[in-house]
């Protein structure tokens, strides 16, 4: 009788496990992304100019691989209406321009907000303007999404 008294804290410490395992793991029909608590960003890209138009194209791609890059949201293919969606515009007159309009996911009952924010300087420093571009557009998407979830 007390072989079997001994094996009872043994077995309700692995009942409590198992337990805790299965609320941990993902159940439902949620995917993955579905799941996230990531924001989801959709992003379009747009060149205006006609002179140096390859210039622009390179800055956008580096706007674009810096977007890529980051951790802080999922990119999405298409646009979704949980998406952020981001617009970048890259234009060149006298200064290089990086304009970014950023619009929040639709919610209930809350009015669409967009947030629209411009990085520019002199031509040669293409190098510097898209990293800052992304670090606007880190703080804004975090900010909004933080208080999106707040609500």
């Amino acid at each position: 009788m007390a072989f079997k008294r001994s094996w009872l804290p043994l077995f309700l410490v692995a009942l409590v496990v198992v337990m805790l395992a299965l609320a941990w793991l993902p159940m439902g029909d949620l995917t993955p992304e579905q799941r996230s608590n990531k924001p989801f960003l959709y992003v379009s890209y747009e060149i205006q100019g006609d002179v140096n138009v390859q210039h622009l194209e390179d800055v956008a791609f580096d706007v674009q691989q810096r977007i890529e890059q980051r951790h802080e949201w999922r990119l999405l293919d298409q646009l979704e209406p949980r998406a952020w969606q981001l617009t970048v515009t890259v234009t060149s007159e006298q200064l290089l321009v990086l304009m970014g309009n950023l619009e929040a996911p639709a919610s209930d009952g809350l009015s669409q907000s967009v947030q629209r924010f411009k990085v520019q300087g002199p031509a040669d420093s293409y190098a510097a303007l898209p990293e800052q571009f992304v670090k606007i557009l880190i703080q804004l998407v975090e900010n909004g999404h933080n208080a999106q979830s707040n609500l």
